[in-house]
C-alpha cells in the first residue's frame, strides 16, 4: 500500500526529464537490482531517489528512461518517514514546474500545487497511524515485516514498528532506518544455481570477501520473488553454501555449508542489524582459513 501519483506533460513542445533535474543537485538515486539492493547508479527501469543524510524508504519513479517526456509515475511507499513524504511532494512540485503542469493525479483524484502542503500533512498523520495499527494489518508468525527501503530490504519487528507509531516517534523511526542503511557494508545475497545433474534442484552461494564488512543473514533463504525458471513457480532450495574469496590475491579460499559456517563463526553472537541480519566485521584470509580447518 502506498501513494501513487501521475504527472502529465501537456506542453506542445515536450522536454524529457533529466536525472540532474530530478535530483535537484542534492539527492542520490539508483536502480534496484533483483535482490532489492540499490545500485546507487541511475539506469532504465524503476529508480529510487533518497536523501543521503536521511535515508529512509525513498521516492520511486517507475519505468524511468532518458526519453520520459509525456508523463511520469511516482510512488510513496507505506511506512515512509516524514523526510520521504517531504521529498515526495518536493519532487511533484519540481516536475510540475519543469513541465509547467497545472495539476497532478494522486490515487485517481486530481490536485494542484495548492493542495500539496495539505496532502503532505495528511500522509504524515496517516503514516504514524498506519504504524500504530500494524498488528491488525500484518499477520506474520515470524514477528517481523519486510520493508523494501532506499538501499535494501529491512526486516523490522512488528512490535518495534508499532511502538514508533504509538509514541508518534517519527524522528526515532527515521533515525532507525537511516542508521541501518548508512552503514558502509556489503549486503550479502545468495547467487542461485541449478544443479547440472538434476533438473529443478537448486543451490545458493553466499560470498564473503576478505576485509569486507558484510551485512549477513542469520538464516539462508531464497531471495524474494525468485522463480523456478523451469516451472515459473516460487523457487525452492535448502542447499546453501558460503564461499570465501581473497580480494588481494583475486582467488577463492574455500567454502563451507551455510550451517557449518554459522556454527563455526558463531554468527548468532554478532551484533544484530535488523531482525534477520547481523553485522559481520571484515575477516582476514587467515581467519577464513581457520574456519575451513
Amino acid at each position: 500500500m502506498g501513494v501513487d501519483v501521475t504527472i502529465k506533460n501537456k506542453q506542445l513542445f515536450k522536454k524529457p526529464l533529466t536525472i540532474d533535474e530530478l535530483t535537484m543537485g542534492k539527492y542520490g538515486c539508483g536502480t534496484v537490482d533483483q535482490y532489492g539492493r540499490n545500485t546507487c547508479k541511475p539506469g532504465n527501469g524503476d529508480i529510487v531517489f533518497y536523501d543521503k543524510n536521511r535515508i529512509g524508504r525513498g521516492v520511486i519513479i517507475f519505468s524511468w528512461s532518458d526519453s520520459v517526456k509525456d508523463s511520469v509515475d511516482l510512488r510513496l511507499n507505506s511506512f515512509s518517514t516524514f523526510r520521504d513524504i517531504d521529498m515526495f511532494y518536493e519532487f511533484i512540485r519540481n516536475i510540475m514546474k519543469i513541465w509547467k503542469a497545472k495539476d497532478f493525479e494522486q490515487d485517481g483524484s486530481k490536485y494542484t500545487a495548492n493542495d500539496i502542503d495539505r496532502l503532505a500533512d495528511e500522509q504524515k498523520e496517516f503514516s504514524i497511524k498506519y504504524m500504530s495499527e500494524i498488528e491488525s494489518i500484518v499477520n506474520d508468525s515470524n514477528g517481523h515485516i519486510t520493508i523494501p527501503s532506499a538501499m535494501f530490504d529491512i526486516d523490522i519487528a512488528v512490535e518495534r514498528l508499532k511502538e514508533f507509531g504509538n509514541s508518534k516517534d517519527a524522528d526515532g523511526y527515521a533515525d532507525y532506518l537511516h542508521g541501518l542503511q548508512s552503514i558502509d557494508a556489503y549486503y550479502a545475497v545468495p547467487s542461485m544455481y541449478e544443479s547440472r545433474e538434476k533438473k529443478n534442484v537448486f543451490f545458493g552461494n553466499y560470498v564473503i570477501t576478505t576485509d569486507t564488512d558484510t551485512i549477513f543473514p542469520l538464516k539462508a533463504s531464497v531471495p524474494m520473488m525468485f522463480k523456478n525458471p523451469n516451472t515459473g513457480k516460487a523457487l525452492e532450495c535448502d542447499d546453501f553454501r558460503v564461499a570465501f574469496f581473497d580480494y588481494d590475491k583475486k582467488k577463492p579460499i574455500g567454502s563451507l555449508s551455510f550451517d557449518d559456517f554459522a556454527q563455526k563463526a558463531g554468527i548468532a553472537n554478532y551484533p544484530k542489524l535488523d531482525e534477520t541480519h547481523i553485522f559481520l566485521k571484515g575477516m582476514t584470509a587467515g581467519e577464513m582459513e581457520e574456519l575451513l580447518k
